[in-house]
């Protein structure tokens, strides 16, 4: 597959640009990530919900949650900030300006934007499909995160572009990931079963 894919892609970040550009022509990423190609060129891209695999139709919801610390100096005007941004209206303006989605229920205008009837279609496909499987974004891992993702771009880098040894490059950074995961102490996630401190390497 490599042969077909753009040697630049393990620098891409957004990929609507690359969408745009025509460096790239299909794409993964999160929906506020590809908004603005569906919304200024929405005869020319088709959203989909992402492929299955041997444990199933692998995807990661962003779970999004709301609190007031003890502390808080007003107690009733956080209350009220919160009760303002669940509301509908408020949900609905969040989803056309950002492509996130409600996390309240709420009937949605006819009226949205390109990206956002393309998105919605797919992730109410994925997220509903008999295979469906969630995984959650890592989570606890401070300041480590990107060292966590380097990770596996340092990995994919090794075994597909350098064809260096599969076994090897696994052993070696499951070194390095171990050592993250010890550093930051982040218990592991979902799909993963919970752990008693921080998540093991396996």
């Amino acid at each position: 597959m490599w042969e077909h894919t753009n040697p630049a892609s393990t620098n891409f970040s957004f990929m609507q640009e690359q969408l745009l550009s025509g460096d790239a022509w299909i794409v993964f990423d999160h929906t506020s990530r590809l908004a603005q190609a569906f919304n200024d060129r929405p005869d020319d891209f088709v959203a989909f919900p992402a492929p299955a695999g041997p444990t199933g139709r692998g995807f990661m919801p962003v779970l999004a949650g709301v609190a007031i610390p003890r502390t808080a100096p007003d107690m009733d005007a956080a209350k009220e900030l919160v009760k303002y941004m669940l509301d509908p209206a408020t949900q609905i303006a969040t989803l056309r300006a950002t492509n996130f989605f409600q996390v309240v229920d709420v009937a949605l205008p006819e009226d949205l934007p390109p990206s956002v009837k393309a998105a919605g279609d797919a992730v109410a496909k994925m997220s509903g499909s008999a295979d469906a499987n969630p995984g959650l974004l890592p989570a606890g891992l401070g300041d480590k995160g990107g060292d966590f993702s380097q990770v596996f771009v340092d990995t994919f880098e090794r075994i597909v572009l350098a064809n260096q040894d599969i076994r090897m490059v696994l052993d070696d950074q499951k070194g390095k990931l171990a050592a993250i995961m010890q550093e930051s102490g982040a218990p592991c996630w979902a799909p993963d079963a919970a752990s008693d401190g921080p998540c093991p390497i396996e």
